[in-house]
């Protein structure tokens, strides 16, 4: 999990966003919660990167263990299920091949924000 944290972590500023903030210590179903904002326009437009962790793992869990995806949202997922629906990268075997989706549904929040912006 800690490979996909940096390779995300590295691959932000080239689509335009930077980490404004980090979450731990959340629910079960979250191990760590990103607050992005874009440094493209419109600048300051804000999404979230949530890490999520396995519902089918049991047991005491530590930090960083039993992470299965990584989604995009437009809010602050506020319960498991704020999960349903919203664009969810496996971090699994062939993971990275799937990033430009996932940076590509990451460019169509910031779009939709300038467009409620504007609304």
């Amino acid at each position: 999990m800690q490979a996909q944290r940096t390779e995300l972590l590295s691959q932000l500023p080239e689509y335009g966003w930077r980490v404004a903030g980090t979450e731990e210590n959340l629910e079960w179903w979250a191990d760590e919660m990103w607050l992005l904002e874009s440094v493209w326009s419109p600048v300051g437009s804000r999404a979230y990167v949530t890490f999520l962790v396995d519902p089918q793992f049991d047991g005491n869990r530590k930090k960083d263990e039993a992470v299965w995806a990584v989604m995009s949202s437009p809010a602050k997922p506020n319960s498991r299920l704020d999960v349903e629906g919203e664009f969810t990268l496996s971090l699994g075997q062939g993971w990275k091949n799937r990033l430009p989706d996932f940076f590509a549904h990451l460019s169509a929040l910031r779009s939709k924000s300038k467009e409620a912006g504007s609304a």
